[in-house]
């Protein structure tokens, strides 16, 4: 018997347990699906699938014989313009298997009654004609050398509003994901950069700038998140040190040369692809030590155990620069680079959540001595930082906690403080909102939502390619929950597997550009109206504190989402 029916593109199939997907619900969910979209703005669903035996399912064109013998084959073939990705299965922290990753792999096989999904993507482009369409998706099946034969179909209706998205590198949704390069070099067996790594690094920046990313991650120097102490961990292993974009030397005169080439090439790289709005530098400002294991300051008066690594030219030999003298000569090297180049503007000196008030007044000092001209941005999971060093900073991203705690305070300080950007962001807490493993995609709907309603700018998260040694394996890692490093995955064809999450991540991007296109249209009270739709609670200093629950704050409900988005786009597209 085949099962088959369509699901929202916010369903996570879980396998497991109590929790295991039976395929007798398949019975009871619907064959038809009905979307709402704008051109420029693809519309998503998912199929879900499942046979009483042993089963093949092909989501391409090519011919398929299993190595276990004769067992069926279900294809499924979709119009031009529709892609189809079967979701692999992940083991989340509990032990359960949840979907995520969107594979290239057009054929996998199955165990009886082991339902698979596939996400279906119908391509609407800007130039498409408004109104209503029908996308059709047949099922064929077939044993060996069989004709196939239909066995049923499912059908998306789909409304596309004479609404036009703009191009990504135009969103105003402010969108700092970190880049690891490193780490992206070492699974893909490629020299860091070589030419190699910078063809493997170039598929990663593409699917950023899809997401419509601002800001381009530049380590200059070496480990300054100590490789989040992955020396530590022995429970599943993983080499995450981030090193030097920047090589240095030391000349026989002792003269300090840095080489951009590398940088250049990052950023140019970037650039090509509409990333360019900032160039975030890490490891010049509250680097992470951890003195019992080797990870402390190598100059004795250095307020942030800079680490600093050249060739030196008298011996052939790698050293590290040991004093104050030669660290600030080295970052003086840098701001004359970037000045000389015109990219000054661009420039951010980054802190990951400094905790020591003193320590880190102490570090702006520092490089403010060294080049006045340099700006600062900060993820803060301390709010005090945020009026302690107001003038100081340019870019506050406080950890979601605080923003909920302190959203009227943080309002005020946004109104006060002209010029400057607020982002926010989640990390390995809070439980939710989240764009974990385990986590609702809703919840990576409602990141768009509430960025748009609270006024903040953007969105920032650490993670996008931090792998453990095997992450396609098992993407566990440490005291993280399963997903809080990575929002793709890697490829053996050199390219990154996106996910279920990033798809998410991107609707909800989409989510708050329509918002503000309709801000701008009907004002803030129509606006923020709608988006009560699915911000269920708005006392957010009472989010975490006065028992309230993940689904009393936000609407995990897709139809709750699709009723907004539909509900926009009518506004839009009435003429005024």
């Amino acid at each position: 018997m085949t099962r088959y029916a369509l699901a929202p593109e916010t369903f996570k199939l879980v396998h497991g347990s109590y929790q295991q997907f039976h395929p007798t619900q398949i019975d009871e969910m619907p064959k038809t699906i009905s979307l709402a979209t704008a051109r420029g703005m693809n519309a998503s669903f998912q199929l879900l699938v499942c046979k009483d035996t042993a089963w093949a399912l092909n989501v391409g064109n090519a011919p398929h014989l299993s190595q276990k013998g004769a067992i069926p084959t279900l294809r499924v073939a979709a119009p031009e313009g529709v892609s189809l990705h079967i979701e692999d299965m992940h083991v989340c922290d509990d032990g359960y298997f949840r979907a995520d990753a969107l594979l290239d792999d057009e054929v996998t096989e199955q165990a009886a009654e082991y339902t698979r999904g596939v996400y279906c993507e119908v391509e609407i482009p800007a130039d498409a004609p408004a109104g209503k369409r029908t996308v059709t998706l047949a099922l064929f099946e077939s044993t060996m050398f069989e004709d196939e034969k239909k066995v049923g179909e499912v059908t998306a209706e789909i409304e596309v509003f004479p609404v036009t998205m703009h191009k990504p590198s135009e969103n105003k949704f402010y969108l700092d994901l970190w880049q690891h390069l490193s780490n992206i070099a070492r699974k893909h067996e490629v020299r860091l950069w070589s030419d190699e790594h910078f063809a493997a690094l170039e598929p990663y920046v593409k699917s950023l700038a899809d997401l419509g990313q601002k800001a381009v991650t530049l380590v200059v120097t070496e480990v300054p998140w100590g490789g989040q102490s992955c020396f530590r961990e022995y429970r599943m292993e993983a080499n995450l040190f981030e090193y030097s974009i920047v090589p240095l030397r030391k000349t026989a005169g002792g003269e300090l040369v840095a080489d951009f080439t590398h940088l250049q090439r990052y950023v140019d790289l970037c650039a090509k692809y509409g990333i360019k709005d900032e160039l975030s530098l890490y490891g010049l400002s509250n680097v992470w030590c951890v003195e019992e294991a080797g990870f402390g300051r190598l100059a004795p008066e250095d307020p942030d155990a800079l680490r600093v690594r050249y060739l030196d030219e008298t011996d052939g030999t790698y050293k590290f620069l040991r004093t104050e003298e030669e660290l600030e000569q080295y970052i003086r090297l840098l701001a004359d680079y970037f000045k000389k180049t015109g990219q000054m503007e661009k420039v951010r000196i980054a802190a990951d959540e400094p905790a020591d008030l003193e320590k880190y007044r102490r570090s702006l000092e520092r490089l403010m001595r060294v080049e006045p001209e340099f700006r600062f941005k900060a993820a803060l999971n301390h709010s005090e930082f945020i009026e302690e060093f107001g003038e100081e900073i340019y870019d506050f991203v406080p950890y979601s906690g605080h923003l909920f705690t302190h959203l009227e305070l943080l309002r005020k300080y946004r109104d006060t403080m002209p010029g400057k950007r607020f982002l926010w962001y989640v990390c390995c807490v809070p439980h939710w909102p989240n764009t974990f493993l385990r986590s609702d995609l809703c919840e990576s709907l409602f990141i768009g939502a509430f960025t748009s309603w609270s006024r903040m700018q953007g969105f920032l998260r650490w993670n996008y390619t931090v792998w453990n040694d095997d992450p396609r394996k098992d993407i566990r890692y440490g005291d993280f929950a399963a997903g809080d490093t990575n929002f793709v995955y890697p490829s053996p064809a050199g390219k990154p597997l996106l996910t279920l999450r990033y798809k998410a991540l991107r609707k909800g991007i989409w989510l708050y550009e329509l918002l503000e296109m309709l801000r701008g249209k009907r004002g803030d009270e129509v606006t923020d109206t709608l988006i009560g739709r699915v911000l269920k609670n708005t006392e957010t200093d009472k989010y975490y504190t006065d028992g309230h629950w993940l689904g009393d704050v936000v609407s995990l409900n897709w139809e709750d989402y699709e009723s907004l988005i539909r509900e926009i786009l009518h506004i839009l597209a009435e003429k005024d």
